[in-house]
């Protein structure tokens, strides 16, 4: 029923929407929280932190996308000719952005290889920047902060009951199968 001047958008642009929210929303947020169970499982000592002070969550939220880096990489067009860290770009060059390499980025992020919900400024680029960003980022970070929520409240740690897999992929991705036991106190 959305409307645009008046006039109803067109099914096929309705349709598009659709498929966008629901396979990048499941995709990029199951692959999120995925690799903040992983990291919670593998530091204990951080699960029982933010346990203990909730207000860190969305601290763990914004970790994880940027550890994770769901999304590998987007390609894009350049629409004029510019010149980014020393490289020259030229009008009508094809670009691949790099989530996961900007996510890790030594000159922006102190020991980048780390997970840590102690960085004071997380200026992760997982849902894209500018006019590029994800549509439903807040949604999904609203998702990952009520599941957290939910899971601290129940659960007092998570430990590993298996290797890890990953998916193979180049697009979107992250764990494949995370067998893990959930710890709960009497």
């Amino acid at each position: 029923n959305s409307q645009i001047d008046g006039e109803l958008i067109e099914v096929r642009y309705a349709n598009g929407w659709f498929i966008t929210i629901s396979t990048a929303g499941h995709d990029t947020t199951s692959s999120t929280i995925s690799g903040i169970a992983l990291a919670l499982a593998r530091n204990p000592e951080l699960f029982a932190k933010v346990k203990a002070d909730r207000s860190l969550i969305p601290k763990l939220v914004e970790e994880g996308l940027r550890f994770v880096s769901p999304v590998r990489h987007f390609m894009r067009l350049a629409t004029q000719d510019a010149v980014v860290a020393g490289q020259e770009i030229k009008q009508g060059d094809r670009l691949m952005l790099l989530f996961a390499s900007a996510n890790r980025d030594e000159d922006v992020f102190p020991d980048p290889d780390t997970f840590s919900v102690d960085r004071e400024l997380n200026k992760h680029v997982a849902f894209g920047t500018g006019p590029h960003s994800c549509t439903g980022m807040h949604v999904a970070r609203l998702e990952m902060k009520v599941l957290l929520e939910e899971l601290f409240d129940r659960v007092d740690g998570i430990e590993l009951a298996g290797e890890p897999k990953y998916l193979k992929t180049n697009f979107v991705g992250g764990l494949r199968s995370l067998p893990v036991r959930l710890v709960k106190s009497s």
